[in-house]
């Protein structure tokens, strides 16, 4: 995001709770700033150093006068989305979060991109709204603008810039979604919203209608806001025919009610031997990733191979917390003060993990019950994370066939693992930072980009509309052949 794109956005979002003096909101982004370069190890990955440079004193400029939660806000996302890191965002302050959950600031209605078009995909039949609607206006100008406007705060690993609008559309990191969720701050209004709308073959037409909040905005399609691994129906088995399964896994996340892997995936897999099953699709399309154990008991039963190793180095920045400690937090309080033996200086000054503090660098054979026939994996612009790990390590062997959308995350490896959470004094706003910089097996990597599947189905406007899976088709084509 440019940061003339900043100030502008910050300008525009007006007043709001939380107003800090020019001394607090300077503290906070000091802080902000030294915590993201001692510790975050892709901070200038992809970003040249000097531009950040910049772009911190713009920010510290801005706030010279005094800046409030939401400009605070507004200015952090952004300068993080350049960092060019899905991992690095920040959260709102309690305040601003239970204001989100309650505020009638949302559409009435789900919507999906194309071509920087905004359609509707869902809405409450007392709208008048209908799927396949495209929203022309909101509130007298161009959806496009809006969404540009929203677009550079979505952060992504690396140059996979072409995932930006799936966030836009939908995602658990920004309260249902992106778009609305910076839409909202950068054009606040009133709890009615003017639509000009576009119904294909019919001619545009006005319509007003209310806003509505975050609970009622789920409730159009029934969606809760976290998936987790162990959730009924997050991982499922489906008969195609008699010698082909689809094997769904929606998420990697087992880490808010942890169950064993093998207690999801044992029995399905036995029912795949049991029915003798030729071809399995495995679909993990709107999987963005979780936690290493998850991932890992599905490569041991996918994989044609033994002595697998999803990483072939950890390394971190610094583990000397001193001066942030009072600040920080993460799920394993152990971090804040580890094991000095567990790390091995670098040349440059940076830190190997040993493979003991991190079981992604251990290695682990096929699974006593791997699939062995043919696999074919869905892929979409939504893999990031855990799941291009597991790309990395299955992508290329025998009997393995990716068909899809080119996925975001990174061949090369991403920063990850471990995220810390920088609780800002002033604001109450969070800084999430990632530790380990993590490396995959990918031979001549693509630096900054995902993978690329062996078969290109990507959906289109044309096959939303019509329901047509360009993904699921293709690979069913590929059985035929």
């Amino acid at each position: 995001m440019s940061f003339v794109s900043i100030i502008a956005a910050m300008a525009l979002a007006g007043s709001a709770d939380g107003a800090l003096s020019a001394e607090a909101a300077a503290r906070d982004l000091a802080l902000a700033k030294e915590a993201l370069e001692r510790i975050h190890p892709g901070y200038d990955r992809y970003a040249d150093k000097a531009d950040l440079d910049r772009a911190w004193r713009r920010l510290e400029r801005e706030a010279e006068d005094g800046a409030d939660a939401t400009e605070l806000y507004l200015g952090l996302s952004g300068l993080l989305a350049d960092i060019r890191c899905d991992h690095t965002k920040a959260e709102l302050s309690p305040d601003m979060a239970e204001a989100r959950e309650a505020d009638p600031v949302y559409l009435p209605f789900h919507f999906k991109i194309f071509d920087n078009r905004m359609f509707v995909e869902a809405a409450d039949p007392a709208t008048g709204l209908r799927r396949g609607d495209q929203i022309l206006r909101i509130d007298g100008d161009r959806t496009a603008r809006r969404l540009n406007a929203a677009r550079p705060f979505m952060a992504v690993d690396g140059f996979t810039d072409h995932v930006r609008d799936l966030s836009l559309e939908r995602t658990s990191e920004y309260y249902g979604s992106g778009f609305l969720h910076f839409d909202a701050m950068l054009e606040p209004d009133d709890s009615k919203v003017v639509l000009r709308v576009k119904t294909p073959g019919e001619r545009a037409r006005t319509v007003e209608l209310d806003r509505i909040g975050y609970a009622d905005w789920r409730a159009i399609k029934q969606e809760k806001r976290w998936t987790n691994f162990s959730d009924p129906g997050s991982v499922t088995l489906e008969m195609v025919s008699e010698d082909v399964a689809i094997l769904s896994v929606e998420t990697f996340v087992n880490y808010r009610t942890p169950v064993s892997p093998s207690k999801i995936y044992g029995p399905l897999f036995a029912k795949l031997k049991d029915e003798s099953v030729g071809t399995l699709i495995v679909d993990v399309r709107r999987n963005g990733g979780g936690s290493t154990d998850a991932m890992a008991g599905l490569i041991a039963r996918l994989t044609r191979e033994d002595d697998n190793r999803v990483l072939t180095n950890v390394w971190v920045k610094t583990y000397d917390f001193d001066g942030l400690r009072e600040h920080i937090r993460t799920w394993d309080p152990r971090a804040l003060d580890p094991d000095p033996a567990l790390f091995t200086e670098r040349a440059d000054g940076t830190f190997d993990v040993a493979p003991v503090a991190n079981d992604q660098l251990l290695p682990f054979d096929q699974a006593d019950d791997a699939f062995e026939g043919d696999i074919i994996i869905l892929t979409s612009g939504r893999n990031a994370s855990g799941v291009t790990q597991m790309y990395s390590v299955l992508a290329g062997q025998d009997g393995i066939t990716l068909v899809g959308e080119e996925t975001g995350g990174s061949q090369e490896g991403v920063t990850a693992g471990l995220l810390w959470f920088l609780e800002l004094p002033e604001s109450e706003l969070v800084v999430r930072i990632p530790w380990f910089f993590q490396r995959t097996g990918v031979k001549d990597p693509v630096p900054g980009k995902g993978f690329i599947p062996d078969v290109i189905a990507p959906t289109t406007y044309h096959s939303w509309l019509n329901n047509e899976d360009a993904a699921l088709e293709a690979a069913l084509d590929l059985i035929s052949v």
